[in-house]
């Protein structure tokens, strides 16, 4: 498939106004970066992928019908309805799972920076404002900081009181720090800390990220169709940082690690950078091991199976899971997760059910596209489901 990556041709090819924009933001991003062999990108571009994922995959004429495009991906948006509204914030996915017998799997949510004041959230004892915000940091140490409804790990930090004084990023602060950072962090939502465990902290001391994906069409039939773990890589073993950065550099890296749906083993690390892949058995800051096991894998397995049916009118899920010292926890659930990662130990159109899966997808667009009907196509170019 060759495509043409104009605002004008993706429109009456049936994107969405919002996802044609990002996907040619990041085209033309790719087009002014100099890391990348000019005649690769382009070829690349062409037929609809990212320079950095074709990198990544080791794209070929050979093997690139494996793959499920950026540009295919993108046209799909959205895949759920309005229901994703239900996990596209952490704080209403934090209430809509509150009570339920999943809510051990959530972090502890305890503020949400809001226009109108600090609010408490479900484990801040109903007390609001700055002196109840410092009262509970004292009592549960660590915060975890973060936009309710950022992507791509952008915006986190970390609050922490210890031995009677605060920090902020790990760094020495005043209480008046603080409350500087909480006021220029509007829309941010104040979460338990999550350290990692089950023999993961030997890898990094940085949380990781066990992305899961889930795909349930009809509501009752749950199908797991990829999973890979990522760790953190360039944070000097600093937690307050994100584990993942936008590999946009020479010299910029993200650690993967593939992952057994089945078992719950892992192995076959790699380091991605945006030009080229390193092949890896251990992190290349720790030392640590990437081959080993998660024993809870199977038991977690079956609660977001039923967890996936609980939330059945969302068909589509990327959980972000990671495994602390104190137990599986959620970080969160995205409603358009990303695949590049995915796809590099699991090609989608390798699959036989998520090659029919997005072959449908996209042949609903193409009905939409080819009847030639402007209101329906208008609809769709403003996200309206298909």
């Amino acid at each position: 498939m060759i495509v043409t990556n104009t605002m004008e041709a993706l429109l009456a090819n049936g994107f969405s106004r919002k996802l044609a924009a990002a996907y040619l933001g990041v085209v033309e991003r790719e087009d002014k970066n100099p890391i990348f062999d000019p005649d690769y990108r382009e070829w690349a571009h062409s037929h609809g992928f990212y320079a950095i994922d074709a990198y990544a995959f080791g794209l070929t004429e050979e093997t690139v019908d494996d793959y499920l495009s950026d540009y295919e991906y993108h046209r799909c948006w959205p895949i759920n309805s309005w229901q994703k509204a239900w996990i596209d914030d952490k704080m209403t996915m934090n209430y809509m799972l509150w009570g339920t017998e999943w809510q051990d799997l959530m972090p502890e949510a305890y503020f949400y920076a809001s226009t109108k004041g600090l609010l408490p959230l479900t484990n801040a004892h109903g007390k609001g404002g700055y002196d109840a915000f410092l009262e509970v940091l004292r009592e549960k140490g660590e915060f975890a900081c973060k936009p309710c409804n950022g992507q791509r790990a952008a915006g986190f930090n970390k609050l922490a009181y210890s031995g009677g004084k605060y920090f902020v990023n790990n760094k020495a602060a005043s209480e008046e720090d603080v409350r500087r950072f909480v006021d220029d962090h509007g829309n941010d939502i104040f979460t338990e800390f999550f350290h990692p465990g089950m023999g993961l902290e030997k890898v990094s001391p940085v949380i990781h990220t066990l992305r899961v994906l889930t795909a349930n069409p009809t509501g009752t039939d749950v199908r797991f169709a990829g999973t890979y773990f990522r760790f953190a890589g360039g944070t000097n073993n600093d937690d307050s940082k994100a584990n993942y950065t936008y590999p946009d550099k020479a010299d910029i890296y993200d650690i993967n690690v593939d992952f057994d749906l089945v078992t719950g083993e892992y192995g076959n690390g790699e380091l991605i950078y945006p030009n080229r892949v390193v092949k890896t058995d251990v992190h290349p800051e720790t030392g640590g091991s990437f081959n080993g096991k998660i024993d809870c894998w199977p038991s977690l397995r079956e609660r977001l199976h039923a967890l996936s049916l609980h939330l059945g009118c969302l068909e589509w899920m990327g959980y972000d899971v990671c495994f602390t010292d104190k137990g599986p926890k959620i970080i969160e659930i995205n409603s358009h997760s990303g695949v590049k990662y995915l796809q590099c130990y699991h090609p989608f159109k390798r699959d036989p059910f998520l090659s029919k899966y997005f072959a449908e997808k996209e042949a609903r667009i193409d009905a939409i596209v080819a009847s030639g009907d402007a209101d329906a196509l208008r609809r769709r170019n403003n996200g309206g489901a298909y």
